[in-house]
């Protein structure tokens, strides 16, 4: 990045991040009618008051330290007089006179709440020793490393951050407030770094080697140029030296942006196909392997091959299907299971409906200009707002409908996330909506995937070829020159314990449909990913997908493949407790409470150990090392998803227990559901009683019966009848086992109970029998009860 010749060409405080170095404040007047120091000038008052030789080696943590000796009053009294302030300077004012959208500030001292309190503002301040509220006020200022203002004699020592490695290990990387200032900075339009000193803390402590956030990012510094701060910051953003007044100078003549159009939208992203010079240019074949194999899609590339199915196929019916559901109905759900092309099918779609007169828009889950670019669209006749991420967009839907009611919506979603969770979209989504599924594609489809493949030197599927997007594309890496293709080019990242286990976790979560933040990468592998990934850029970029609050892998399939092939056991069960763990500090937050439990989920753990010997016994071993902390020991899910571990190693009177710990832990957090629990409580009763010795009574005959009883009432909910309709597959063997030992009343109860089970699944929605396979489960079940009458 260059420097002080650079000049900001516009400026919208509305979505700018401030950030307050200890350089900021200089000039301002404290109550000792003097001028606060920077980090510097504070170490050197100490070495001053603790009368040391100026060339001591002591950092500021020992200094204060020994300054406080056994009297923390002493010391909170003294930085007491140094920062609180009494007067700014017209530049510092003139600065905070913007209306930032937030303000971070590593200084004691209390400028900003000065300036408010001047002003009859309210303060709006935090401090990192506070928990992270659920929304912040515009313009909140986050004291990151503690407040004067909150300082005691007692807790003087811990609530400042005095040294930089408390700092960097402690507040940075594992504070929720870090999670929420790299939030601000991905959807911030520019951030200003104004007064920051090298020799205070290191800047990679603070932000990512993001080339996206460097580009809007500037370091606001005093008028005497410094080459080395300019080398040491050159990979974070561009630097200024021109000073606080002259930052204050600048932003009075910058101009303003105008009011957002179409184009320069930032919580929406324009889903207009593009093409460039380049129209007339076929795909190569490198781009069309890229996107099959790595999953490195090209949304301008597929523009530009329209209406070829040289990129990608076509799946001209399903795009019409959906396209005239959303000229006729509100809403559209568009679902498929894992890597079954749900991405690239809403592009399909987006060129589609363009073509007939829409606008379509990408929503960005919790970008903060939402309800300010809302307006614009409300005046715009036919748009329609396609939602790639429902767990992050969850909670913007409800207002997103009532504030553009004429706005169609279109929501990719998992169909298992569907099926199970049907209900709550029944609620947030428009009526009428209508639903489109790519989890089968058809004869001319499969067809279609073949030409393609064999035009880039890749293995066709069989014609007559069955199953989904995803079982296709995997068949491909059976392939022995493409296993050793793949294998080479990822070798640069195996060669380092770092990028190895980057490319791990990221790969782990795309298997999940997950996408993360750098930073959680970060606290994760303790390394900046994009710093670690530098060296290997061109390898990276055909792997991972970054933005500017994205941090993933490009295709799950791929991921699901290199996990599969390359990653040793032990290396994807570290990377499942460290990535839960981290989850689990964020669970506040819904995306990560859904990673959390998607996780330690045994039936993904099981899908992800295929193959790998004894996979048993490394579930076990995840969760043995998950259940020593407090947080996942407190989450029902986690005792149910051992229990069913415990069941398929067949130790049913442990996972009997376990199931007991789920239902105490959800009594614990209120309006828990236990639908979950509830099904696994009902399968592990059925196993028990199966197991028992014959000729004796049935010894848990009421909690079969309760729990037969609780599976028909769950068939009459939206939301999880497809894990009651899993669940009753167990009900055949348990009678066809245990018939002969049931009392009279006991087999009339269980006979009543079969037949009414068998007639709820009779008049189960046609849609969901076809998907769900209830028709099987239902004449089983049937069977089950026939075999009283026989």
């Amino acid at each position: 990045m260059a420097h002080d010749t650079d000049r900001i060409e516009e400026f919208d405080p509305e979505s700018s991040i401030l950030f307050l170095g200890s350089g900021f404040s200089l000039g301002a007047t404290n109550i000792s009618n003097d001028s606060p120091p920077n980090g510097k000038g504070l170490r050197r008052h100490f070495i001053q008051q603790l009368k040391l030789p100026a060339d001591t080696d002591y950092d500021l943590q020992v200094l204060s330290e020994e300054f406080a000796e056994d009297n923390p009053r002493k010391l909170r009294d003294e930085l007491y007089r140094i920062f609180r302030l009494t007067a700014l300077t017209a530049g510092q004012t003139a600065v905070l006179d913007e209306p930032w959208r937030r303000i971070y500030s590593t200084n004691y001292d209390d400028a900003v709440e000065l300036h408010r309190l001047s002003k009859k503002a309210p303060p709006n301040a935090f401090d990192v020793s506070e928990p992270v509220p659920n929304k912040l006020p515009h313009g909140a200022v986050v004291h990151l490393h503690g407040s004067i203002r909150l300082i005691t004699p007692e807790n003087v020592k811990e609530s400042l951050v005095l040294g930089e490695g408390s700092y960097v290990n402690q507040y940075v990387i594992r504070s929720p407030w870090y999670d929420q200032f790299q939030r601000d900075l991905a959807f911030a339009s520019a951030l200003y770094v104004v007064g920051y000193s090298l020799a205070d803390y290191h800047i990679a402590g603070l932000l990512m080697a993001n080339p996206k956030l460097a580009e809007r990012t500037f370091f606001i510094q005093g008028p005497t140029p410094d080459q080395t701060f300019v080398r040491r910051t050159a990979q974070y953003g561009r630097t200024m030296f021109i000073g606080t007044d002259g930052f204050a100078k600048a932003l009075a003549c910058i101009p303003r942006p105008a009011a957002p159009a179409l184009e320069s939208l930032r919580a929406f992203r324009l889903l207009t196909p593009t093409r460039d010079n380049k129209a007339g240019a076929r795909p190569t074949a490198p781009e069309v392997f890229d996107l099959l194999v790595y999953g490195d899609f090209d949304a301008s590339r597929l523009a530009r091959s329209q209406p070829s199915e040289d990129y990608a196929i076509a799946r001209a019916d399903a795009v019409h299907a959906a396209a005239d559901a959303v000229e006729s109905k509100r809403s559209l759900v568009v679902d498929g299971r894992l890597g079954n092309g749900k991405s690239i099918f809403l592009h399909l779609l987006a060129f589609e409906l363009t073509s007939r007169g829409w606008t379509c828009l990408l929503l960005r889950p919790g970008h903060p200009d939402l309800q300010r670019e809302i307006a614009t669209l409300a005046s715009i006749d036919r748009v329609v707002v396609f939602i790639d991420q429902y767990s992050a967009a969850q909670d913007s839907l409800r207002g997103l409908r009532e504030a553009l009611p004429n706005a169609k919506l279109v929501l990719e979603v998992r169909t298992g996330t569907f099926e199970v969770r049907f209900h709550e979209l029944a609620q947030l989504l428009p009526k009428p909506f209508d639903r489109v599924s790519l989890n089968v594609l058809t004869r001319a489809e499969v067809i279609a995937l073949g030409r393609l493949c064999e035009r880039v030197g890749l293995r066709a599927p069989a014609k007559d070829s069955r199953g989904d997007f995803r079982d296709l594309l995997l068949e491909l890496f059976k392939n022995t020159a493409i296993r050793d293709r793949v294998r080479a080019a990822l070798a640069p990242l195996f060669e380092k314990r770092a990028t190895r286990r980057i490319l791990t976790m990221t790969m782990l979560i795309a298997t999940h449909q997950g996408a993360v933040g750098a930073a959680f990468v970060r606290s994760v592998v303790g390394e900046d990913p994009f710093v670690a990934l530098k060296p290997l850029e061109d390898l990276s970029h055909e792997i991972f997908e970054t933005s500017s609050d994205n941090f993933k892998a490009r295709s799950s399939i791929f991921s699901s493949f290199v996990i599969d092939a390359f990653i040793e056991p032990d290396e994807i069960a570290d990377a499942v407790v460290e990535v839960t763990l981290a989850a689990a500090r964020r669970r506040i937050e819904r995306p990560y409470r859904i990673l959390m439990s998607n996780m330690m989920a045994y039936s993904s753990l099981r899908r992800t150990l295929r193959g790998k010997v004894d996979p048993e016994a490394i579930i076990i071993g995840i969760y043995e090392r998950l259940r020593y902390d407090e947080r996942v020991n407190a989450e029902p899910l986690f005792w149910l998803q051992y229990a069913i571990a415990m069941a398929e190693t067949t130790r049913l009177d442990t996972a009997d227990e376990y199931i007991g710990t789920a239902y105490r832990k959800a009594q614990d957090l209120p309006g828990f559901q236990t639908y979950q629990i509830d099904t696994q409580a009902f399968r592990i009763a059925l196993l028990r009683a199966t197991q028992q010795n014959r000729g004796q009574p049935i010894f848990n005959i009421d909690v079969i019966l309760e729990g037969i009883e609780r599976i028909d009432a769950m068939l009459g909910d939206e939301s999880h009848r497809s894990y009651a309709v899993k669940v009753l597959d167990y009900l055949q063997p348990f009678v066809a086992a245990r018939i002969s030992d049931l009392a009279a009343g006991e087999r009339t109860a269980l006979q009543f109970w079969l037949l009414k089970v068998a007639k709820s699944l009779a008049s189960l929605p046609e849609d969901f029998r076809a998907t769900a396979g209830s028709e099987a489960v239902q004449k089983r079940v049937e069977a089950a009860a026939a075999s009283f009458i026989n």
